[in-house]
């Protein structure tokens, strides 16, 4: 799909029937392209725009570079899926001229938001470059949406480990449950930073080319803002991660602790019935010149004996706080 945005009347405005890129054109957005509409852009703005599988190399020679005029941006967007589940893909971000060329094969949010807020502010969308850094911001602004919610859901995570439930309820608790919902976390924080150092070496890149372009200081201010407020959500992901990682180690110390209890349980249970199965066995064998055979009370005197030995055991246990 081919969309190109045009700036009349001091808005941004999508462009309808055939798509043309006229003068007006400051942002031509090509959404899952077909080779025709990738050969119109190319042919027009004489660019060679990354292929699907270009965006997937990580080097950063290959993600960042300057070529036939126009600075070829690469980053890792993080969005989320239809599925609910936190994603992330390589969204292209060329500037040709005072255009901007973006090339992407999934529908982060943030562009949808970026298209509904732009003509709302006072913001200058007169250029491509302007309107790379609103929609980085807006990029910016989803990130730390989601390392908030990491943020909130390793707090209640946090509160399901350590919090004291009780003997009961402690045992009843799922910590299968615990152990797939830190394991996601972690994912989505694993996701979350690598979004963050991706664009991060765009900023650096965006820099460098907004200085070698002379876009004016104030474009040079909003790209080194930008990036320290990336540097700032990056290095909370990475505290977050720590975080994450803590909070599985306890959950594991926390499943130790539960087998040792079951284990001592049974410990306990083996202990306690060893002396009544003694006296047991040793009045079971029927030898003939044991006294008590002919003694009226010696059966009830072997059932004492086995009770008192099974009682002794458990009140020493509780008495040293073993169970």
């Amino acid at each position: 799909m081919l969309k190109i945005y045009e700036f009349i009347a001091g808005k941004l405005k999508v462009q309808t029937g055939k798509p043309r890129i006229t003068d007006e054109t400051v942002w031509i957005d090509l959404l899952n392209p077909t080779p025709e509409e990738e050969g119109n852009v190319e042919k027009t703005l004489k660019i060679d725009v990354p292929t699907r599988e270009e965006q997937q190399e990580i080097e950063v020679s290959d993600r960042l570079y300057h070529e036939d005029g126009a600075h070829f941006m690469t980053a890792t967007l993080l969005y989320q899926g239809e599925d609910l589940v936190a994603k992330t893909a390589a969204v292209s971000f060329i500037l040709a001229g005072t255009r901007l060329v973006t090339v992407r094969y999934a529908e982060p949010r943030a562009f949808d938001i970026f298209l509904s807020r732009c003509n709302r502010s006072e913001t200058d969308l007169s250029t491509g470059p302007a309107v790379l850094l609103g929609l980085l911001d807006t990029i910016v602004d989803r990130l730390a949406d989601f390392i908030e919610r990491i943020q909130d859901e390793v707090e209640g995570l946090s509160h399901s480990v350590f919090e004291n439930h009780g003997v009961a309820a402690s045992r009843k608790r799922r910590f299968d449950v615990l152990l797939r919902s830190i394991g996601r976390e972690g994912e989505i924080a694993s996701k979350v930073r690598e979004s963050g150092h991706s664009l991060g070496r765009l900023l650096t890149f965006l820099s460098y080319a907004v200085n070698e372009r002379k876009d004016g200081k104030l474009m040079q201010t909003r790209v080194r803002t930008a990036a320290r407020d990336v540097t700032s959500l990056t290095d909370h992901a990475t505290f977050l991660s720590g975080k994450i990682i803590f909070l599985l180690d306890a959950t594991l110390g926390m499943i130790n602790i539960q087998q040792n209890d079951i284990i001592k349980i049974f410990s306990v249970a083996a202990v306690v019935f060893l002396p009544p199965t003694l006296i047991a066995s040793i009045y079971g064998m029927n030898f003939h010149t044991m006294p008590e055979l002919d003694w009226i009370f010696g059966y009830p005197f072997a059932l004492g004996l086995m009770v008192l030995f099974a009682v002794l055991p458990y009140i020493y246990f509780k008495h040293r706080g073993w169970l």
